[in-house]
């Protein structure tokens, strides 16, 4: 059906340029949309390593971090899924400390490549344990 015509009020309509203005408007919509829905999700993962950040450093009792991320993760994997196992809520308690403060969170990134960040810095600091151990430092 390229380059379909439609005759309205004695002109002709090019439907498949309307078509795909329209078209490009929707998907260029639903990338924004998309965008949006990531950011707050990140915000809402920020929040969350936040508040068992701060609790486990409240505490004067050992393992209990482990505990709260524990018992936060039961919880929430039974309403919300298995994006808040305890190895994502160990993740977001991280991204936090990477952020602490929200605004300086740069939105242009995605949650995805914030997690191969904490990643990458995981591997690195692994690395130099294992360097220090090897030079007595």
């Amino acid at each position: 059906m390229k380059n379909d015509k439609l005759i309205v009020n004695n002109n002709s309509l090019d439907i498949e340029n309307v078509y795909t203005d329209i078209r490009n408007k929707i998907l260029e919509a639903r990338g924004k949309v998309l965008k949006r829905i990531d950011t707050t999700m990140t915000e809402v993962y920020w929040y969350v390593g936040k508040v068992t950040y701060e609790l486990s450093e409240k505490s004067n009792m050992e393992n209990y971090g482990k505990k709260i991320i524990e018992a936060l993760s039961a919880k929430l994997t039974s309403e919300f899924g298995s994006g808040f196992s305890q190895v994502s809520l160990r993740r977001m308690r991280r991204f936090y400390e990477f952020y602490p403060i929200w605004s300086a969170v740069p939105t242009e990134l995605s949650w995805a490549h914030f997690q191969e960040l904490i990643r990458i810095d995981r591997k690195e600091e692994k690395e130099l344990i294992e360097l220090s151990k090897e030079n007595d430092i």
